[in-house]
């Protein structure tokens, strides 16, 4: 880890417990024009002490690592990191180690200065009266893309910073213990506590969240997906690995893969280390949305509009789906490491109980030939019936609630469609094949199985060509 001395303005490499043992600050900004880069902090270190506390005006980037220090000295910190200096980018390695350690090193700063270059206060900033922050635990509180008061305004428009609205910035946010706000003009604004209510109004993340009354990596997967929709980066793969270490798991960051293979990536790292099934609990945006990216053609499975696999490739597609849980439903029974990846998509477990719908479709496809023999019209019937149903989906009730409306008693479900095809395994066990449709729809299941795994189906999915 390597920090800046906030009085001589010179780098020093050291391990984050010799920083935390002495203390130091960190910084959250939005990168705006040429930022002052890690073989440049030198040439520049002179310019840095000789200004003290004067505006370096012709250079708001150099003045902002000025403003930055001056806060950490007047706190008492001697070090302070910023991403734009502290990093060598022309090392991959140290870059991907950075990606993967910057959780940590944002949780173990004294704290966390936010400088938001956009927005400029009065002459006293000081945030309006508010009553006691209400708790959204049950109640998601979509982001409005407008500023509720004056306090997080752009100077330019009546739109919040655009510093909600960048992909790394939410980890910044999440991340430290202590968080201060200061605009263009290094004027405090508040910090994160008390200033719950109005973050919360333009993020829609839970207050109790934010204050520190909950721990936020406690939050399911849709609801912390939920929290990045919106949300842009520079380079497309950042949008995965921007996520990281809200979700704690590590992964190798591979730049030119673009976003969605760099997303798919993220989940598979979440399905091999967490049963968190909310991690299916998305909703298409609009139904042309899964053709507008560049897939692998395969003769025997295409995907039309509404149609995907099990995971989705964007945060995007969990925008409004903050309102679901994982605790307090009545749990579905599976077995360990239930969904397994593989090369077409995901094999799922499915149950042979009452209100498994693809099982009780599978059960009555398979043995209507028996039921039916000496009556072949019924028989016919049945089997066009079934293929309708197949078509439109059956419900698959996955082990997430919706909050909606108070208690969690509804299991989200997604609905997915059995193929034609099928194909013997290299033990003779008939697969079957199915594939998710109706895909902007997350429907609730009041009645569903909660034992009894019968077997497994796989559910394909989308091949992403790589730099799509």
């Amino acid at each position: 880890m390597r920090l800046l001395d906030t009085t001589t303005f010179e780098l020093r490499l050291d391990s984050q417990e010799f920083f935390q043992a002495e203390g130091y600050a960190i910084l959250s900004h939005r990168w705006v024009g040429a930022e002052i880069t890690f073989d440049e902090i030198a040439h520049h270190a002179p310019s840095l002490r000789e200004a003290g506390s004067q505006r370096l005006t012709k250079s708001p980037q150099l003045d902002k690592i000025r403003g930055a220090c001056e806060v950490a000295r007047a706190q008492g910190l001697r070090w302070l990191w910023i991403d734009s200096c502290c990093i060598n980018k022309a090392s991959a390695t140290e870059e991907a180690e950075s990606i993967n350690s910057m959780f940590g090193w944002y949780r173990g700063a004294r704290v966390c200065i936010t400088y938001l270059s956009d927005v400029r206060s009065g002459a006293s900033a000081e945030p309006p009266a508010y009553q006691a922050v209400e708790s959204s635990a049950k109640k998601e509180v979509p982001s409005t893309g407008q500023a509720s008061d004056p306090i997080f305004r752009r100077a330019d428009s009546n739109a919040p910073s655009e510093w909600f609205f960048r992909g790394w910035t939410l980890q910044e946010l999440l991340a430290p213990r202590d968080m201060d706000f200061y605009d263009a003009d290094w004027k405090p604004i508040g910090n994160k506590a008390s200033l719950a209510a109005q973050i919360r109004h333009i993020t829609g993340i839970d207050a109790d969240y934010l204050t520190g009354a909950r721990d936020f990596r406690r939050a399911c997967i849709a609801t912390k997906m939920s929290w990045t929709a919106g949300r842009t980066t520079t380079r497309a793969e950042d949008a995965a690995y921007s996520l990281l270490g809200l979700f704690g798991i590590m992964m190798p960051p591979q730049y030119g893969e673009g976003g969605p293979r760099a997303f798919l990536r993220l989940q598979h790292q979440l399905l091999s280390t967490t049963a968190d099934e909310s991690i299916f609990a998305w909703r298409m945006p609009a139904p042309d949305a899964g053709m507008r990216y560049d897939v692998e053609r395969n003769p025997d499975t295409s995907f039309g509009a509404g149609e995907w696999g099990l995971l989705a490739p964007s945060p995007e597609w969990f925008r409004g789906c903050g309102n679901v849980t994982i605790e307090g439903g009545p749990a579905i029974h599976r077995p360990a490491r239930s969904f397994e990846v593989n090369r077409q998509g995901l094999q799922v477990p499915v149950m042979q109980y009452h209100g498994n719908g693809i099982t009780k479709y599978k059960l009555i496809l398979l043995f209507s030939p028996l039921l039916c023999i000496g009556a072949i019209p019924v028989f016919i019937y049945v089997r066009k019936k079934l293929m309708e149903i197949a078509e439109q989906g059956v419900p698959f009730a996955l082990n997430c609630w919706s909050t909606e409306g108070g208690e969690p008693s509804a299991a989200i479900s997604v609905y997915l469609s059995q193929l034609p095809q099928t194909m013997k395994t290299n033990v003779g066990i008939t697969e079957y094949k199915f594939k998710r449709v109706r895909c902007s729809e997350l429907p609730l299941s009041r009645k569903y199985a909660v034992r009894g795994a019968e077997g497994e189906v796989l559910v394909l999915q989308p091949e992403l060509r790589f730099g799509n």
